[in-house]
């Protein structure tokens, strides 16, 4: 089973809460449905920067939104509580 990348999984969350299938979004990303659908299941792993552009536009959020650009790693905070609780 692969695991579903963030922005894929951020893709797909953010479309389903502003009602949109995947072709609306698709169409509004001025990309294909496939390529969403893709992107959500996590068979594209790394859109181009212009597509993952296209498609937070089309979502109303921003880039750095849909990668988790300023959230800490998981093993990043793991190894922070470590130091703490240690």
């Amino acid at each position: 089973m692969t695991q579903i990348p963030l922005f894929g999984q951020r893709v797909a969350r953010i479309r389903q809460e502003r009602g949109l299938s995947v072709q609306e979004l698709a169409t509004r990303a001025r990309t294909t449905y496939q390529t969403i659908w893709r992107i959500e299941t996590g068979a594209m792993k790394a859109p181009s920067i212009v597509l993952a552009r296209r498609i937070a536009r089309a979502l109303g959020v921003g880039v750095d939104y849909l990668i988790g650009m300023f959230e800490e790693d998981e093993e990043e905070s793991l190894s922070r509580t470590a130091t703490l609780v240690g």
